[in-house]
Order: structure tokens, then C-alpha cells, then sequence
């Protein structure tokens, strides 16, 4: 089962046992630890939810054995001890049934006296499970050719001392912070021990380090990610994109020549690495380099014309340039991009209006900003028939009707695309919302636009029109 389904069960068995399904519980946690037996988080949360004293306690014993440090695990064998010390003292009410005094021993407090030195156990046995109702707890024991803890390096299996963090040989880290809590872990242990955070399988080397990094990076801790991903380069040079995560790190650490030098090498690496060009081009525009960060900008969105903030990165550059029309046509395209509701989505939308103030509510939506606005296109039409007509309307041909009435049409959806998409005849024909939250409008303003010219060519040429004769006087 892949790390992450084993983790989504771990959680879902704990989930279960917190809300007091203790079968549905039991039943989770049973199948993660088949698939990894030395899950102390699982081996806890089961010992919760059985019935059975010893089956308990064996859940117990096995955590001491992967952590003998475990103060969890060290805290329920007291209390599972507690019982049989106050089973062995003599009765004195030896009139209550049996079954009364075993209700009274376990709703006992805790022990208050000082806790007893319990020495972990060895893992059960396979004679042992089998007297046991719950035949599947069976942790399989480590593989042989795996060191004890302190003789060698888990991952070049080389002699080190009890106490290093850093393997001499090979120069992998033995030690890693947890990126959840912070504390100190050691990379043979699959989770921290202080609060339950899943690390990983050391054995995976290259994609135990690469996650850690990605986790480290997600909590922002790039002093953390820049270490691992310095393991990855230590076990695998070739790494994709590997320069561009030292890079990252590097930068969050203000280690500006390095990140530098990493982003430059992951683009010679990879010219077309859209991400390294970005994080290159952010610590350059951060450095106040505006025109060094610009050309990696326009590179970006040549790479990919959908990177919503490239466009806006460029849309700001150009506006400090002054290129107020190349800054309006580059915060559209960020509009048009963006996820709506971010914080770049709102930031887009508020340099919009700063550089193309909208009209006030009542004209977007009035009848006379729309008659206003198509007026121009529609008298340009009815000027060229009346012309075409030697200015006599009853000579106006078919044609030039027909020219009419598709000018009206193009100049309708041309207005309504482009400025006006709340008109009140535009909202009376799809909602009141009109085409402002659609993709419709520039289709259709270049759609009244075609309407518009086809018009205006049918009126200057007209079919099968010929001008009268003069009346012979």
C-alpha cells in the first residue's frame, strides 16, 4: 500500500477510536500495522480499543521495543498493572459478587505513587498471537541484515558513533527535525516521537529526503528543506529539477548569490522551466533589478501564455515604466487568469479600475448610455445609405434596408461586448447578471464588429441597384 493510503488509514482508524468506534477502529489500525509494523502511533491508538487485558499489553510492550522511551506506552502498563496489585490484596467485602469488584478495580484512578521502571519487552511471538483472538497482530521482525541503532550508518551500513548526526562516510543526515512540531528525530524512526508526525521510510533514500524537503517547504522551513535537498544531491546528482528546489531554499534563507547561481543552473539545465524563470525573475524584482527581472518575465508568459502571474508581474513593471496601455492589456490577461477571490486577483482587479475607471451603476445599466454608445456606428451606416441613395430615402433599395437593420445589430453587440455588458436590454435577454461574469464578451463584440463591417459593405455596394433616370423636364 503507497505511504499516503497508509497514512489516510492511520488517520481514519484514529478518527474512529476518538469517536468511540472502537471496531471500525480496531479494524483500521490492524491493516496499517500488517503493512508496517513498526507504527508506534498504530500500536497506541490499538491498544485503546481492546477488550483484552494481555492483548493490550502486548500492543503496549511492542511500542517500548520500537521506543523504549515511550512515556505513553510506559503510562498504560501501569494502569494495566494497577489491577492485578489491587487483585492480589485480600477482600474485604467478600460479600459483593465478583463481577461488581472487577466494575470497581476499573473505574480505580490513576496511580498517583511514583511510576515503576518498566523494562520493555521483546515483540510477541507468533506461539503467543495465536492464543489470542486477534491473530493479526503480528509485527514482523526486522530484517536481519539491518544494523541495531548506533553500530552503523543505516544507509552505507559503515561503523559511526552512538552520537553522530552526521555520517562521516557517506555524508547523509541521521537526524531530522520533525516538520510538524520541530523535534529532533531519528531517520530509522517511521514517526516523531513527541507528536505521532509520519517521517517516512529511510530505505527509500531519495524520495524519503525529497519529501521531507517538500514538507519543510510547505511549513516554511527552508533551512530544514535546504538540508534535505542537499541529501537528495548527495545521493542522486541527477535529480529533476533539483537546483531549482536548492534555489528556493537558498532564497528563503536570503542566501541571494546562492539561490542565484542554483536558478541560473537550473535554467541551463532546463531553458524551458517556467518555475525556475519565475522564483529568478521574483528575487530579481525583490532586489529592486527590474529591468534584469523583466526579460524572464516576458520569457514566462511566452513559455506559458496561461501564467496568470507573470502577466501580472509584468503588468506592474510596465506601469512603473509608464507603458499605461502595455500595463492595462497585461492586468486583463491576469484578470482573465487568475483564481477569483485571491489576494493577485483582487490586487489585478483594483489596478483595472485605476487605469480604466468603470462607469457609474446607473450608466452601465441605463437605457441612455446604451443609445449614447450605439448612436456613432448606427448614423455612420444611415449617413452611407442616405448617400448611396442620392438622399431621397424612397430610392433606398432593399439592400440598404437590409444594411440598416444588421448595423442596428452589429452595433447592439459590439456595445454590449466591449463596454455595456449589464445593458438593460442585454439583461432582459440573458438575466441581470448580464455578460459581465461570462467569456462571451469578446467573441461577441467581434461578432457585432464582422455584423457591423458586412453592413457597411452591403450599404457602399449594393446588389442589383441601379439609380433612377432624371425626369426629362
Amino acid at each position: 500500500m503507497p505511504e499516503p493510503d497508509l497514512q489516510a488509514l492511520l488517520r481514519a482508524g484514529i478518527t474512529a477510536a476518538k469517536a468511540g468506534q472502537r471496531e471500525q477502529a480496531r479494524q483500521s489500525l490492524l491493516r496499517v500495522i500488517e503493512q508496517d509494523e513498526a507504527s508506534i502511533p498504530a500500536w497506541l491508538w490499538l491498544s485503546t480499543v481492546l477488550d483484552d487485558r494481555e492483548e493490550r499489553r502486548i500492543c503496549l510492550e511492542n511500542v517500548l521495543t520500537l521506543d523504549p522511551d515511550n512515556t505513553h506506552a510506559r503510562a498504560g502498563l501501569l494502569r494495566l498493572d494497577q489491577p492485578a496489585q489491587e487483585d492480589r490484596k485480600p477482600e474485604t467485602h467478600s460479600t459483593l459478587p465478583a463481577v461488581a469488584g472487577q466494575a470497581a478495580n476499573r473505574s480505580l484512578p490513576p496511580p498517583v505513587d511514583p511510576p515503576l521502571q518498566v523494562e520493555p519487552k521483546p515483540s510477541v511471538t507468533s506461539s503467543q498471537l495465536r492464543s489470542s483472538r486477534y491473530t493479526r497482530l503480528h509485527p514482523r521482525p526486522p530484517a536481519p541484515s539491518t544494523p541495531p541503532p548506533g553500530n552503523g550508518c543505516p544507509f552505507c551500513r559503515k561503523p559511526i558513533s552512538a552520537t553522530a548526526t552526521l555520517c562521516p562516510h557517506c555524508q547523509l543526515p541521521l537526524v531530522m527535525n520533525c516538520p510538524a512540531c520541530g523535534a529532533e528525530t531519528d531517520v530509522e524512526q517511521p514517526a516523531c516521537p513527541r507528536c505521532g508526525q509520519a517521517m517516512g521510510n529511510y530505505r527509500r533514500k531519495v524520495s524519503y529526503f525529497s519529501s521531507l524537503a517538500a514538507a519543510y517547504q510547505a511549513n516554511n522551513h527552508p533551512e530544514d528543506s535546504l538540508k534535505a535537498w542537499q541529501a537528495v544531491q548527495t545521493l542522486e546528482p541527477d535529480y529533476p529539477d533539483l537546483h531549482f528546489y536548492l534555489g528556493k531554499a537558498q532564497m528563503g534563507l536570503g542566501r541571494e548569490d546562492r539561490a542565484t547561481n542554483s536558478l541560473q543552473r537550473a535554467l541551463k539545465e532546463n531553458p524551458k522551466s517556467t518555475q525556475a524563470h519565475y522564483a529568478l525573475a521574483e528575487m530579481l524584482r525583490l532586489r529592486g533589478e527590474i529591468e534584469e527581472a523583466y526579460p524572464y518575465y516576458l520569457k514566462i508568459t511566452q513559455l506559458d501564455p496561461k501564467h496568470g502571474l507573470a502577466w501580472l508581474r509584468l503588468g506592474q513593471l510596465y506601469e512603473q515604466a509608464r507603458r499605461s496601455k502595455d500595463a492595462l492589456q497585461a492586468y486583463q490577461r491576469a484578470a482573465k487568469l487568475l483564481e477569483t477571490g485571491t489576494m493577485e486577483s483582487q490586487q489585478v482587479r483594483q489596478q483595472l479600475h485605476l487605469l480604466q475607471p468603470a462607469l457609474p451603476e446607473a450608466m452601465m445599466t441605463g437605457w441612455s448610455e446604451l443609445i449614447r454608445q450605439m448612436s456613432g456606428p448606427v448614423l455612420v451606416g444611415l449617413f452611407a445609405v442616405l448617400l448611396d441613395s442620392g438622399l431621397w430615402p424612397w430610392w433606398i433599395d432593399w439592400s440598404g434596408w437590409l444594411g440598416l437593420l444588421l448595423t442596428l445589430l452589429g452595433a447592439f453587440l459590439w456595445v454590449s461586448g466591449d463596454s455595456l455588458p449589464r445593458n438593460p436590454l442585454i439583461c432582459q435577454l440573458v438575466g441581470q447578471a448580464g455578460l459581465a461574469e461570462t467569456d462571451l464578451r469578446q467573441p461577441l463584440a467581434l461578432f457585432g464588429l464582422f455584423c457591423w463591417l458586412f453592413a457597411f459593405a452591403l450599404i457602399v455596394m449594393p446588389i442589383g441597384q441601379s439609380w433612377p433616370e432624371p425626369p426629362i423636364p
